[in-house]
């Protein structure tokens, strides 16, 4: 598959063309088609993933910029049976991604944010979260009584912050000492 083309670079044509099909002059082709950073991503977290044992495709993309026009590198991981690679809320997976994020940022001599992924999981989990976000808020504006949530990871809680910020019925507030902080969902006061 050919990569989505971006709207600010220059054309440019391939220089490796065989006679057999002549690729058109692409108007406008990625500039970070081989990027060295992101080759660079995909061969250290391919590399963990065989020192781990396990085999994967790995693919690395940039994502949003932050406010310190940071950007973030986003790797997908997709195989068989890489659930192990989670692990039990996702603990596994948040370190995975930290030593791959720390041997990254040694070896370029930058911070690198990295997000990595195993077959869509983080996608899925967000939206799980959303809906039991929206679920708790309902039951806290119809009882008019607190409901608190399991501990879980600050990205998590994060994200339960985000999707209920303009709920009109509720407030949160994250309570308690890591690794066990829990979101607290309190109902507004009018």
């Amino acid at each position: 598959s050919e990569p989505e083309p971006s709207p600010v670079s220059a054309p440019r044509a391939s220089i490796d063309q065989t006679q057999e099909k002549p690729a058109p002059v692409k108007e406008s082709a990625s500039p970070l088609e081989h990027d060295p950073l992101l080759d660079h991503t995909e061969s250290v977290v391919s590399k963990l993933l065989h020192l781990i044992g396990l085999e994967a495709q790995v693919s690395a993309h940039y994502g949003e910029t932050d406010r310190d026009d940071r950007r973030y590198i986003n790797v997908d991981v997709r195989g068989s049976d890489l659930s192990v690679l989670i692990g039990r809320r996702s603990e596994t997976l948040n370190a995975f991604q930290y030593v791959a994020s720390l041997i990254i940022g040694k070896d370029t001599q930058q911070f690198i944010q990295l997000t990595v992924d195993v077959e869509g999981y983080r996608d899925r989990r967000e939206k799980q979260l959303v809906q039991m976000a929206m679920r708790m808020a309902d039951q806290v504006a119809k009882n008019g009584r607190k409901q608190t949530l399991e501990p879980m990871p600050s990205a998590e809680r994060r994200i339960i912050h985000i999707a209920l910020r303009d709920h009109p019925a509720v407030m949160t507030e994250s309570a308690g000492e890591e690794p066990y902080r829990k979101v607290v969902i309190h109902p507004k006061e009018d």
